[in-house]
């Protein structure tokens, strides 16, 4: 169970904080919870109330809790990432013989750009009281280096969505949904491939009685000979869907709502409030599925 703290902005504006699961989890009890896997929460439940309003109730009040796309695009694209990432690490320890990873030694990601701002993150953990806080550990989000043709080492972090940051060849970060799209084979535009007098074949015509294959072959040719997806733009990329995906959402009731259960590719979550309310302090309690991954359900990606 995690319960964590925070302000919403103006009346009426958006305020989103990102939340790394595996992070938190890793702090309260001690031991290393991998980023690299399919978390399952139970539920969260919001609780909001004002000195003015101690009983909640905040007319207009609405939240709701985004992680990536589960789909098989957002899996392979980490995979692809963690693979580098690992072989990276390989590579420079080739020489010297030994394996000199740590025990906590993990491939560690952003959500997209906007969790990279400090303010935008929840990292405090309270107790029963709400005020005594966990103390924090060592979380150093991984880092890619590559020559990229230049004459020094360039390092770059990777974010799981949205867009790549900086110039090609000077990367700050590099989105591995974005990346995952951009080094794919893809399939052609049109399928089949025909050539363009197929209709007028006179062996085709040997049965048009009634003048209607004609039409039947244009209309095999032509209607769903693309695919029913954006054939270039991969769902988590910078133009398709940057945002992550909502999971559950609701309104106050009384100053408390519950948010049911979801899954959290590599933990990583967004919470996001609107409210009439400026200035809205916001307690969230988030409650895991229990399994059998030290104790939670959080399968290996």
């Amino acid at each position: 169970m995690l319960r964590m703290k925070f302000t919403g902005g103006a009346a009426g504006a958006q305020t989103t904080r990102y939340i790394d699961l595996s992070r938190q989890l890793s702090k309260v009890n001690r031991r290393l919870y991998r980023q690299g896997r399919d978390y399952h929460v139970k539920k969260i439940t919001v609780v909001a109330s004002t000195a003015d309003n101690p009983a909640g109730g905040m007319a207009g009040t609405s939240v709701s809790v985004s992680a990536a796309p589960n789909t098989w695009v957002t899996r392979e694209a980490w995979k692809r990432g963690f693979r580098v990432w690992s072989d990276m690490q390989k590579h420079a320890m080739h020489a010297s013989g030994n394996d000199l990873r740590s025990t906590w030694n993990d491939f560690k990601i952003y959500m997209n750009i906007d969790s990279v701002t400090p303010a935008n993150q929840l990292n405090d953990i309270y107790d029963v009281t709400g005020t005594n806080l966990y103390d924090f550990g060592e979380w150093i989000i991984s880092d890619f280096t590559t020559p990229d043709g230049t004459t020094g080492a360039d390092e770059f972090y990777a974010t799981l969505m949205g867009d790549h940051s900086g110039a090609a060849g000077a990367r700050t970060s590099v989105s591995l949904i974005k990346s995952y799209g951009e080094s794919r084979v893809t399939v052609n535009p049109d399928d089949p491939n025909v050539q363009p007098d197929v209709a007028d074949d006179p062996l085709n015509n040997v049965f048009d009685f009634g003048t209607t294959v004609d039409e039947v072959l244009d209309n095999v040719l032509e209607e769903n000979d693309n695919p029913p997806y954006a054939l270039e733009r991969y769902p988590g990329d910078n133009a398709n869907g940057p945002k992550p995906a909502t999971m559950q959402m609701t309104t106050l009731s009384d100053g408390r709502a519950v948010l049911g259960g979801f899954n959290a590719i590599c933990g990583l979550i967004a919470i996001t409030t609107t409210s009439e309310q400026a200035s809205l302090p916001v307690e969230l309690l988030i409650e895991l599925a229990p399994g059998k991954y030290r104790g939670i359900h959080a399968e290996a990606i």
